[in-house]
């Protein structure tokens, strides 16, 4: 567990700090993640951005059309769109996005993974229309007899000794020097030259002013910029043969230069990542399936050296699993077609099961056609045996739960047995999973009396889930056995009971630091003597007379460990016959929802009943929970619910 809390970890500093831009919507298209990367690129802060709906990230419609359009045909999309930024700025985007399901198959969102390309598009734009000017120069260069002033390109004119005669000022304004500046000297002796070119520049100049091919010089301007050209020089003969000019043609190269340099830094740091992180990164050619790189460390981590793929040996058929052999083969059918693929496959080296996560990507050429594929490949083996621990340890819970869930119903009345008591009562029982901190108990109790008299108590046990119906199984045992002692004759008596024995069952000196109870209301009906008995621990009951309300109120102490413990009280009401009687939990209460996201609230719910009390007492249940459904709408129950109602006879 200590790894996949490390992985954990690491894949969100990943995130938080990838230069790529890392996003996340829902199945409805609302955006729900984006790492700082992607935020600072759209200019947006991630509450802003949650609020714009994706389309208005796209510059164009019909790129946002294509995007979804894939998705839900294939699933998946990799290829370039155009972004718009906040302030209304476009930039392209390389964008791979999935469309994430659960084992169902029901969609739950999309994950995307994107980065600019802005700049390497407006590059390659800018040097291809450089390289088209250079060819077309150059092979126009040889029909020249006298040199144009007009042409964009630098051109010297030197003497054979390579003095300087005349310059374009295209030249002038490459170099940052003038005319008279530049008059009379040899390049070599007004140019500065940097230092990593000296050997180099020298061995050029060393033999004669004229150069044979066409050579790429860096220089640096007047003011002292670094700059690059490609300069190709063409002597000019007089009738007797005698080199009498020399012409240079000279073509600024500086932004191909740096892109260049770039590249091969960006290789380099490719190269030496992949060589020091743990996952194996390669590529290979999709029609001859050779590979052109794959990491030093596959040895460690696939048990083939990169000399073993190199040399185009079979992997699929000497370390994959036979089992899994097909989802290899699957995976690069479909990197061919072009769509990316993610498989999880099994190794076996020295007889030993190892788990593999394979990811790989189509790379396109200029024509759209699928040449290499890009990939990693990752070791999953421990995280697949802590899943199958963790799987195994689900299972367990879940088969304990279902087993709780058994036990507490059978403490549990049916709601015909509720009726057989209060023929004139609805039960509205709600738990928020399969089980609850609430409970209900109906049951009859003999006084001393010899009277028989209904009882009826609703509780809420501190929690839900499997705390609180463990304490509700013992709750319900203790109130149970208050029924039937002799020495116990009120409802605050039962209460104080209950607050005695469940002390008892911890060990000496837990009652403290155990400081679960449960809330609960305890009612006695005395219907000779037209009177509710009524003891609350925190909660209280509620009468409806006429369309208005009374509130028996109970103790504000719970039923469990107090530093000063009180005697609960016991409230004696006379009723008349027709009043409904509630007692209620906090969970229908509390209930987030309504549009707002509020909490439904004592004060809504008082007032929803006593506009349904003229319904018969079924149909007065029936809308209670079509009323709680209504206001709860997509949101979370928030606790378990237990609400009782009884018209008093």
């Amino acid at each position: 567990m200590k790894t996949l809390s490390e992985r954990s970890v690491f894949a969100d500093y990943l995130i938080k700090n990838s230069i790529d831009f890392i996003g996340a919507a829902d199945e409805n298209g609302d955006i729900i993640e984006y790492n700082p990367a992607a935020l600072r690129a759209f200019g947006y802060t991630l509450d802003e951005i949650k609020r714009v709906p994706v389309r208005e990230l796209y510059a164009y419609e019909e790129d946002y059309i294509r995007v979804t359009t894939a998705l839900d045909k294939y699933g998946k999309f990799v290829g370039e769109v155009r972004n718009k930024r906040k302030n209304g700025e476009e930039f392209i985007c390389f964008l791979s996005a999935n469309v994430l399901c659960d084992d169902e198959g029901n969609t739950l969102g999309v994950m995307g993974v994107s980065h600019d390309i802005s700049l390497e598009k407006e590059l390659a734009r800018k040097l291809e229309i450089q390289n088209e000017k250079n060819v077309q120069l150059l092979e126009e260069f040889s029909a020249l007899s006298r040199i144009a002033t007009n042409v964009t390109n630098g051109v010297v004119l030197t003497d054979p000794e390579g003095r300087i005669k005349w310059c374009n000022e295209s030249f002038q304004r490459i170099s940052g020097f003038s005319t008279e500046e530049l008059i009379g000297y040899r390049p070599s002796e007004i140019f500065p030259v940097p230092h990593f070119f000296r050997d180099e520049f020298d061995e050029l100049i060393e033999n004669a002013p004229l150069l044979e091919d066409a050579v790429q010089i860096p220089h640096y301007r007047k003011n002292g910029e670094l700059y690059w050209l490609l300069v190709e020089s063409t002597p000019v003969y007089n009738d007797e043969g005698k080199m009498v000019e020399i012409i240079e043609v000279c073509t600024e190269i500086t932004a191909q230069k740096n892109a260049e340099i770039a590249l091969a830094e960006s290789e380099a740091n490719f190269r030496q990542m992949s060589e020091t992180i743990e996952d194996v990164f390669f590529l290979y050619g999709v029609q001859d399936e050779e590979y052109e790189y794959i990491s030093p460390n596959s040895t460690q981590l696939m048990g083939a050296s990169p000399d073993f793929f190199y040399e185009g040996n079979n992997y699929s058929q000497q370390y994959i699993h036979e089992e899994d052999r097909h989802l290899v083969r699957k995976g690069r059918m479909e990197i061919a077609n072009g769509h990316p693929y993610d498989a999880e496959f099994r190794i076996l080296i020295n007889d030993e099961v190892q788990w593999l996560k394979e990811r790989v990507f189509p790379i396109r050429n200029e024509f759209g056609e699928v040449i290499k594929g890009s990939g990693v490949v990752s070791d999953i083996t421990r995280l697949k045996r802590d899943r199958e621990l963790i799987d195994a340890q689900n299972k367990n819970i879940a088969e304990s739960i279902t087993y709780a869930h058994h036990i507490q119903r059978s403490t549990l009345q049916d709601e015909q047995d509720v009726y057989n008591i209060f023929p004139e009562s609805f039960l509205f029982f709600k738990p928020k999973g399969e089980l609850s901190g609430d409970f209900y108990l109906m049951e009859h109790v003999v006084t001393d009396k010899k009277e028989r008299l209904p009882v009826f108590v609703v509780a809420d046990c501190t929690g839900h889930g499997v705390p609180g119906a463990i304490l509700s199984i013992l709750c319900i045992s203790l109130i149970r056995q208050t029924l039937t002692h002799k020495r116990i004759n009120s409802p605050a008596e039962a209460l104080d009971a209950v607050r005695n024995n469940l002390g008892k069952l911890f060990q000496p000196g837990e009652t403290k630091r155990v400081k679960d109870g449960m809330d609960v209301g305890f009612c006695v009906v005395h219907e000779d003597l037209g009177q509710v008995r009524f003891s609350g621990a925190k909660m209280n009951a509620h009468l409806l007379r006429d369309g208005r309300w009374i509130e028996l109120k109970g103790s504000k102490q719970h039923v469990g460990y107090s530093e000063t413990p009180e005697p609960f009280n016991n409230v004696i009401f006379n009723y008349e016959k027709g009043d409904y009687l509630y007692l209620f939990t906090d969970g229908y209460v509390d209930q987030f929802g309504g549009g707002k996201n509020k909490k439904y609230l004592k004060k809504r719910l008082l007032r929803f009943l006593a506009s349904i009390v003229s319904e018969p007492i079924q149909v007065q249940r029936e809308l209670v929970d079509l009323e709680f459904h209504s206001w709860k709408g997509d949101e979370e129950q928030t606790d378990d619910i237990c609400l009782f109602g009884v018209k008093l006879p």
